[in-house]
């Protein structure tokens, strides 16, 4: 009875309390976890993502065990990839022994923990758990050497505890055997690495400081030394199960350790990075969450909608001359003035807009004037001159100087934008969601590098995140931004 009615886990402690990196248990789960072999024939119960979602909470629910199974499956496969090599056997003295190498495992020479800190407050796992392992690098040549000498802080590795039968299977055991009992595999947890020393104790790949770069020295001897944060929920459910159970000590059976490619061994940062936006209260601005969930008013999220817009933006070099600027704002009328309210007679850029409240009631990147009324003619579109049009405010100003030489004058933008591409300049330097789509080449990164450089002007103190989908289109934007920051674009 007690225990029918004591508190029950909650979803989000069960998450906190779930390790991050896969064990053996849930690799060679079929029902879990299916291999590339799957016929189809049955029903698989595997996460998937919807239209529409309950809550966040649901939305990042969904992600996290998604994006688990997902990485499993590609370790999985890593891992029965990179046994085999190393021909695992039992020797005369009964223990594990390799004859084979492989280029992404290594046999451990030695493997210990070091230190096991106390749980934290509230908490029954330990805050951190700690070990050092050690292998040799000897049987590489160069390259190879290299790459494992390559290791750095925040990479993760896995070990495992490899034991095979002392008699090889036959064709017909091999068969029916799985995919462990094959290799011999027995445990696999994963691991994090803090620091990676050379023989001689010295600290290699230092990004934190602790090592000058005049001072930095190749490695010394074949042996390398790393430690290694291990993941502590998977710790504790480990010690449980030996004090409560008698099962056997698994950190005192690794014999092989195994590295993955770089990029494509990120799974840990990312699954962190959703545990700890689901512990977040709010991650999503209001007028944001409903249509990020699936339902509401998509028009709900354009800046003109919002409250708290730019109500002066300097545009900086997005236009060219005065003409192009009139170009951008067809159904206006431009009124170009000097910083102290008097006209204008010969405009120059750079400009700043005074944006009229009656923007707040449209829905268009560039509102245009209700008032007017556009006809075609010969496919052209013509705004009728017998309407009013209204006013936009556009003030002139001098820059300052940046210096009496040639070489000080920064590199003006020379790509004359058209009026929707400075609609999605003024839509993505305001509060509110902006979606810029196109064709390639149609302006869509010389658009973005330049929302991004009049955002850097009219708001300072605000940090600009850039997520893409490629490292190709990241390396598009860096190479157009670092242009800009050498010719003094960025930086005044």
């Amino acid at each position: 009875m007690v225990s029918f009615f004591e508190r029950q886990q909650s979803q989000k402690e069960a998450i906190n309390a779930l390790p991050l990196y896969p064990n053996e248990q849930i690799m060679w789960d079929e029902s879990v976890v299916p291999s590339i072999n799957y016929s189809g024939e049955g029903c698989l119960a595997l996460p998937k993502l919807n239209l529409q979602f309950l809550t966040l909470h649901d939305y990042l629910l969904r992600n996290f065990n998604l994006f688990r199974l997902e990485s499993t499956y590609e370790i999985r496969e890593d891992i029965q990839e990179a046994t085999p090599h190393l021909l695992p056997y039992i020797n005369n003295e009964g223990e594990t022994a390799f004859r084979g190498w492989s280029r992404m495992a290594v046999p451990i020479k030695k493997f210990k923990i070091t230190e096991v800190k106390q749980p934290n407050i509230g908490e029954v796992k330990p805050s951190s758990v700690t070990a050092q392992i050690t292998f040799s690098v000897s049987s590489y040549k160069a390259q190879m050497r290299s790459e494992w000498n390559a290791l750095k802080e925040h990479d993760v590795l896995f070990l495992l505890s490899v034991c095979p039968s002392f008699e090889p299977l036959s064709a017909e055991e091999a068969e029916k055997a799985s995919v462990p009992e094959r290799l011999g595999l027995q445990y696999v947890r994963g691991c994090e690495i803090i620091e990676i020393c050379d023989e001689e104790g010295t600290l290699m790949n230092d990004f934190s400081g602790k090592i000058k770069r005049e001072e930095w020295k190749p490695p010394k001897g074949e042996l390398r030394t790393v430690t290694v944060a291990l993941d502590t929920a998977q710790y504790h459910m480990d010690v449980t199960d030996i004090a409560e159970r008698g099962a056997q000590d698994i950190y005192g059976t690794f014999n092989v350790l195994m590295r993955r490619k770089p990029k494509e061994n990120n799974f840990k940062a990312i699954l962190e990075s959703i545990r700890d936006l689901m512990n977040e209260y709010c991650i999503v601005p209001d007028w944001l969450h409903n249509i990020f969930l699936g339902y509401g008013d998509p028009s709900a999220a354009q800046w003109t909608k919002m409250p708290d817009h730019l109500q002066k933006v300097d545009f900086k070099d997005t236009f060219l001359n005065a003409d192009h600027l009139k170009e951008s704002f067809p159904d206006h009328q431009v009124c170009f003035v000097n910083p102290n309210g008097s006209a204008n007679l010969n405009p120059r850029p750079p400009f700043r807009i005074r944006l009229p409240e009656k923007l707040k009631g449209y829905t268009h990147a560039i509102p245009g004037n209700e008032k007017s009324t556009i006809d075609s003619k010969n496919g052209v579109n013509m705004v009728d001159s017998g309407r009013e049009k209204e006013e936009l405010i556009v003030e002139a100003y001098i820059p300052p100087d940046p210096g009496p030489y040639p070489q000080d004058q920064p590199n003006q933008n020379s790509v004359r934008f058209t009026s929707t591409q400075i609609g999605a300049i003024m839509s993505g330097i305001q509060p509110g969601l902006t979606m810029v789509v196109g064709p390639p080449g149609t302006g869509k990164t010389d658009t973005a590098v330049q929302i991004m450089n009049v955002l850097y002007h009219n708001c300072p103190s605000q940090r600009t995140l850039i997520i893409t989908h490629s490292n190709q289109a990241l390396n598009d934007l860096f190479e157009k931004i670092m242009q800009m920051c050498q010719h003094g674009i960025f930086f005044d």
